[in-house]
């Protein structure tokens, strides 16, 4: 190759990588501005699924994942954006392509290990993993597909950081879900659980041992919404190191590959 043929390779690769960085950047300002609320500042997933992963099932490929952003999913709560140029959708594009590289944090754990781990820990008791389990607190058989490896290790060892979202139809998108509420009724009957649905007039409830409240509020004495607060234990001193890398991997291969 001739010096000159060289040196216009070597300005092409400069300039395509240029572009791929201004389109990263682009991507990612469009991405804050316009999808983190729903799918989550790193995208590691809260009312729109986790986009840490390399395959995402409704967007396979780059033209699939342009479609999805600009005419969305509509029975599924993700709006259509029709007012992007294309430039802007290929920056959103590489964006979220971007990603899907960043999701080999699970790769460091032993999922096999993590289910031991999981049910010795007693998870099964409040979650339930394909039929099997409790219902205190969200199901977890495709949550690898919903949350991202870091959002699933703080969910563990710091579960009152940030209570979950987008994993039941009700109490509605944008709702905190499984949210301490204790109920004090005019006759003195209380009730401490988790908040199952609300509306203007009635809340639903569902205590420890999962039995199931509807209470009209008008006939409350009390209605302690418990902001900020999990019924989930903290396994911070009870789950660490590799222990808990493996199950995270667990909890990430759950659903993960869909």
């Amino acid at each position: 190759m001739s010096i000159h043929r060289l040196t216009a390779a070597l300005f092409l690769i400069s300039a395509v990588a240029s572009a791929q960085t201004s389109d990263l950047e682009k991507g990612k300002q469009l991405f804050l501005g316009m999808c983190s609320r729903c799918h989550g500042l790193t995208g590691a997933g809260g009312e729109g699924p986790n986009l840490n992963r390399p395959v995402l099932a409704d967007a396979p490929d780059d033209n699939a994942l342009r479609e999805v952003i600009r005419d969305g999913i509509p029975d599924r709560g993700m709006p259509r954006i029709r007012r992007f140029t294309d430039s802007e959708l290929t920056a959103m594009v590489v964006f979220v392509r971007s990603l899907g590289r960043s999701a080999g944090a699970a790769a460091h754990g032993n999922a096999v290990n993590g289910k031991v781990i999981y049910q010795r820990q007693g998870c099964s008791s409040c979650h339930t993993i394909a039929g099997a389990g409790g219902i205190l607190g969200p199901e977890l058989s495709d949550i690898g597909a919903h949350r991202a490896p870091d959002y699933l290790r703080q969910a563990i060892v710091e579960p009152a950081a940030a209570l979950p979202r987008g994993v039941m139809p009700v109490p509605g998108r944008g709702f905190d879900e499984f949210l301490p509420v204790r109920v004090v009724t005019q006759t003195g009957q209380e009730v401490d659980g988790v908040r199952v649905n609300e509306d203007s007039f009635t809340i639903q409830i569902r205590d420890t041992s999962g039995r199931l409240y509807s209470f009209q509020k008008a006939g409350l004495r009390q209605l302690d919404k418990q902001m900020g607060k999990t019924l989930m234990p903290d396994y911070k001193g009870k789950v660490s190191g590799s222990d808990l890398d493996d199950l995270v991997a667990y909890l990430s291969s759950l659903g993960g590959a869909k």
